[in-house]
């Protein structure tokens, strides 16, 4: 597998994106293929960024709250097909002793976000615009408790991405083992891994034996532009279950290569290969995903196999603000790639994406479509006049939104652009009605190849 030009597209999506630091690890065929930090783990400091930096993976730590659940089923200490009422005495369970266990892992219970847990985002980040009572765990239970009115999906039947429903499920995880999420994760996944760096309490952070934990930065607007600030960062509270670990790339390869293995690192079995089958079967349907019918099994987003993609991909991201994660499977492949970054420019799942193509053979800047978006959209930026220069016509980008502001002979005029064709730069104009057929259409030079015109209704702008 040939990653050479990986570091030029790392650095070149990087700079585009002012991403502070980033590392990433790849397995192959059970050997580290690629291991690397690119930028700094603190900016101030200029300390490099390494694949042994701490990072938080955020909500890839759903999938080692899946892994113990699943873990203490083998055990027959449960079973995902009991009631979660049997375990968690509280509403919304109580009076819904339909929604199982596997319901709460595949985020298929009916229950929407309620955010119960994640207050302490909002706090750590000095932002206490929302301030709601769920700091105690009794105040925790009451919150889900009170919130009746907003369940209106039987289990089964709604994905609803819940947060609070994988703290439930660390709770389940302290009542069957008699100890803390925290101890039960180190003692039975983390330990038998060899991942001794990785930690879920701010304590173990700051005790790193390497002292080399990541800085983490949030983006702020300054003068229109965003400017990176330092920032305290998620630990604790009711983070542990749902995505409180920090932990190396490195030491993420040891986990997906167990997964890889079906369950076996080093010759121990931490889970049977059924298990591991029953983390990566698809229970419901999920937009996370690219695959035409992507589903989420438990803890796990599971692409199926197509034209475009010959191999199941399994996945999972993680999002904390001050970091960002991605974590890619592909069994057939005997393949895994960690990213993770130390704020929130969302780049590691294309990076991820970009060696799995890699890894078949293509050149994934001609492959991967968020490659051509980009590149079209750096094609078309900037500012057109229709003939005589009576009227202009600026394309933009405004919160990550692609927007036309233009004038015509009917007046002025702001709408985003909605792509269609991404390979003959053809766009839909925003719309109330779904079958608008108004459309943007850029044209190129036909000597230089550069693009030079926009066309809309009636105009022909040029740049």
């Amino acid at each position: 597998m040939n990653l050479a030009a990986l570091d030029k597209t790392i650095r070149q999506l990087m700079r585009k994106r002012n991403t502070p630091g980033l590392s990433i690890s790849v397995i192959k065929d059970g050997e580290t293929a690629y291991s690397k930090g690119f930028g700094c783990r603190n900016l101030k400091q200029q300390l490099p960024m390494t694949s042994d930096t701490l990072l938080g993976i955020g909500s890839i730590t759903k999938s080692f709250t899946a892994f113990a659940i699943v873990k203490l089923q083998e055990r027959e200490l449960l079973s995902l097909d009991d009631s979660a009422a049997k375990y968690l005495d509280f509403e919304p369970f109580k009076s819904r002793p339909e929604i199982t266990i596997k319901h709460m892992l595949s985020h298929s219970s009916g229950v929407p976000s309620l955010d119960a847990g994640m207050l302490s985002f909002s706090y750590t980040f000095n932002d206490f615009s929302r301030i709601y009572p769920a700091s105690s765990r009794a105040d925790f239970e009451a919150h889900l408790a009170d919130a009746g009115d907003f369940i209106l999906f039987k289990p089964g039947e709604k994905f609803f991405y819940n947060n609070d429903m994988y703290t439930c499920l660390g709770f389940i995880v302290e009542a069957l083992s008699g100890i803390s999420f925290e101890q039960f994760v180190r003692q039975e996944i983390l330990q038998p891994l060899g991942m001794k760096r990785a930690v879920l309490t701010r304590d173990d952070f700051d005790k790193d034996p390497d002292s080399n934990g990541m800085t983490g930065y949030l983006f702020e607007s300054e003068n229109g532009r965003a400017v990176a600030k330092e920032s305290e960062m998620p630990m604790d509270g009711y983070l542990h279950a749902p995505g409180g670990l920090y932990v190396s790339t490195n030491e993420m390869l040891n986990y997906a290569q167990c997964l890889l293995n079906k369950g076996e690192f080093n010759g121990q079995q931490l889970l049977t290969s059924e298990s591991v089958s029953q983390l990566f079967s698809g229970a419901i349907s999920t937009p996370y995903g690219e695959s035409e019918n992507p589903q989420y099994g438990l803890g796990w987003s599971i692409e199926e196999s197509s034209e475009k993609m010959p191999y199941v991909v399994i996945h999972h991201g993680g999002g904390m603000g001050t970091s960002n994660s991605f974590l890619i499977l592909v069994p057939a492949l005997n393949l895994a790639v960690c990213a993770v970054e130390n704020a929130g420019t969302g780049i590691t799942p294309l990076i991820c994406r970009a060696v799995v193509s890699t890894a078949m053979g293509q050149n994934p800047e001609e492959t991967l479509e968020d490659f051509k978006i980009a590149r079209a959209l750096d094609e078309i930026e900037g500012t057109y006049k229709s003939a005589y220069n009576m009227y202009s016509l600026t394309v933009l980008r405004k919160a990550g939104v692609l927007q036309v502001d233009m004038e015509t002979d009917d007046g002025s005029f702001s709408f985003p652009l909605i792509p269609s064709d991404i390979e003959n730069l053809e766009f839909s104009v925003y719309s109330l009605r779904a079958n608008s057929k108004t459309k943007v259409v850029f044209y190129r030079n036909k000597d230089s190849q550069k693009v030079e015109y926009a066309a809309y209704d009636r105009f022909l702008y040029r740049r």
